[in-house]
């Protein structure tokens, strides 16, 4: 017996046509990720019933559903697919902005286990969430959460057909060499420690009855929300907060002309801040907590421009 190696671990998608259904002879893209994985998730209530002996009679399988998340290093091109579903819209002409048009995968996992793979399948999934990790002398890092309502066996084969695209060979993203051209209205060039970026499209699994699966999911509101900490240098960034007022945040990550991202959200508001002096030797920062909102001139709460080779 071949135990499983995790450094051996394959992860492969495809856009479904029609949701919680793999095309055939499908052409996966395997995908960039640093771990995670997904996981079939089964609800159970434990039964009520009084004995005199005090023991439980059974616990009652009542749901199930599939959940998980994979965590992941930033290159270029590497997760527009996802960012699609995310954002529930498609890339037109390199620009991407929220909006309510699912898309489905298909998400692959293989496990080495010898002579002998497993594969798992999980259909019908959605990104439901996305974070992103922007720290000084650090690589850009991130996370997405994913949802389906396909629940997987275990199979020692590939799909009769499939093929397998590798993935790109984008260079991974730092925070040191690739990241550029952060402004927000209203505080005078910050110096950024970090950015941490959180996208949630709020979904959620649909039960029936007469059904230990779900029929589908459905999608909730599409919030952002981050925080982002910068040293202390005047009011400006705290009297944004104080005064209730709306402003916008915008930055670029990848190259300097192509294999860019440049990121805006048009309108943020802070909702907290805190200035605190942790100690002798020390730099003292503000860490300011923002959410975004819907942009009524652009008709958005967040816009990624993508400018390839």
């Amino acid at each position: 017996m071949t135990i499983a190696n995790a450094s051996e671990f394959q992860l492969a998608h495809i856009a479904e046509v029609t949701a919680g259904t793999t095309p055939a002879t499908p052409t996966f893209l395997k995908d960039r990720v640093t771990g995670g994985g997904m996981q079939t998730m089964q609800d159970y209530i434990t039964s009520n019933e009084i004995r005199p002996d005090r023991q439980i009679t059974d616990r009652v399988r009542v749901g199930r559903r599939s959940e998980g998340s994979y965590n992941f290093e930033l290159s270029y091109g590497s997760f527009d697919d996802w960012l699609e579903s995310l954002f529930q819209n498609a890339w037109s002409t390199n620009v991407l902005e929220n909006g309510i048009t699912n898309k489905y995968f298909t998400f692959e996992e293989k496990i080495e286990t010898g002579a002998t793979d497993q594969y798992k399948r999980f259909l019908g999934c959605q990104v439901n969430t996305m974070s992103l990790s922007i720290a000084a002398n650090q690589i850009v890092t991130g996370s997405a959460g994913i949802m389906g309502f396909g629940v997987p066996t275990l199979t020692q084969a590939i799909i009769s057909g499939a093929t397998y695209t590798d993935a790109n060979a984008n260079p991974v993203l730092s925070a040191s060499n690739d990241f550029a051209s952060l402004a927000m209205t209203g505080i005078t060039s910050p110096k950024i420690q970090s950015i941490d970026l959180n996208i949630t499209n709020n979904l959620r699994a649909q039960p029936v009855v007469g059904s230990i699966d779900a029929v589908g999911v459905g999608s909730g509101r599409f919030d952002v929300t981050g925080s982002i900490t910068m040293y202390f240098e005047n009011e400006e960034a705290y009297d944004l907060f104080l005064a209730n007022t709306y402003t916008d945040l915008s930055f670029s990550v990848g190259g300097a002309s192509t294999l860019k991202y440049d990121v805006v959200l048009p309108n943020i508001k802070f909702t907290a801040a805190s200035i605190e002096a942790a100690g002798n030797d020390t730099d003292i920062p503000i860490t300011l907590e923002f959410g975004a909102v819907m942009d009524a001139s652009q008709g958005n709460t967040i816009q990624i421009t993508r400018t390839p080779s």
